[in-house]
């Protein structure tokens, strides 16, 4: 799997006063009409729990200049509310967290869950959407966070 190039995201979700953040390269867009994406996530994690029982959740598209945000999502030795110090974020429709600095964002409320092994497969479909000046996509090959030049 380290041979597929992918856009690395952000996933956010809240329940309550709770909100979680985890990186996350398992994504992809669905459908147009309705619009609709999924996202997988890591059945152990404490963001799948959380975006189960509340059924929203924001895929925040990191932009190449954003590796140290995908770093710390990424961190397990990070609690949530570690990895949102710092890190700027609004609301649109749904209340899950959207990253301000993200290249793009898609707030989403969640209409299906499907075991998928290790991990589950949620769909969801668009609430709203946005997007920043165009910027360059932050890509993960190999094992490691590129851009488009490297």
């Amino acid at each position: 799997m380290a041979t597929f190039a992918t856009g690395v995201t952000v996933v956010t979700t809240r329940w309550g006063e709770a909100i979680h953040g985890l990186t996350v390269n398992a994504f992809c867009s669905v459908s147009l009409e309705p619009a609709l994406v999924l996202v997988c996530i890591e059945n152990q994690t404490t963001a799948r729990s959380l975006l189960e029982k509340s059924g929203i959740f924001a895929v925040n598209v990191l932009a190449a200049d954003q590796e140290a945000t995908a770093r710390r999502f990424a961190s397990s030795q990070l609690s949530a509310a570690e990895r949102f110090q710092g890190v700027t974020y609004h609301q649109e429709r749904t209340g899950a967290p959207i990253l301000d600095h993200s290249l793009g964002f898609l707030d989403c409320r969640m209409i299906a869950a499907y075991p998928g092994g290790d991990h589950t497969i949620f769909l969801g479909e668009v609430q709203a959407l946005g997007q920043r000046d165009l910027q360059q996509p932050l890509l993960y090959f190999q094992s490691t966070y590129r851009s488009m030049h490297s």
